[in-house]
């Protein structure tokens, strides 16, 4: 069987899966905007807004989805964040030298 946490170590620890993550984010991110702009403009106007507060009529469907893909987009980005946060630390951590005492000469 197969060392999950080395596996997913090494993984986390790839520089190119990191610009992915982020480059994945971004984009989702331009979608959320994007279906955000078309629901506003999906949302009904008038007396149409007053039937659809009542529940007397359904919302668009991309007026229920606008929400779900911001809430991806939000988690994509928190997640690459983390990832790069986790990459900086592992960073600092391996290139600290090795300090020497001061009889060491």
């Amino acid at each position: 069987m197969i060392d999950l946490r080395s596996t997913v170590a090494k993984t986390l620890g790839n520089r190119h899966f990191h610009k992915s993550a982020g480059a994945i984010a971004g984009f989702a991110s331009a979608l959320s905007v994007i279906v955000g702009t078309f629901a506003g403009y999906a949302t009904p106007k008038g007396w149409g807004r007053v039937t659809m507060a009542l529940h007397i009529i359904q919302k668009p469907f991309i007026v229920k989805l606008a929400p779900l893909m911001t809430g991806a987009a939000v988690a994509m980005a928190t997640a690459a964040g983390l990832l790069g946060f986790y990459l900086w630390v592992t960073d600092r951590q391996s290139d600290t030298p090795d300090h020497k005492s001061d009889g060491d000469s």
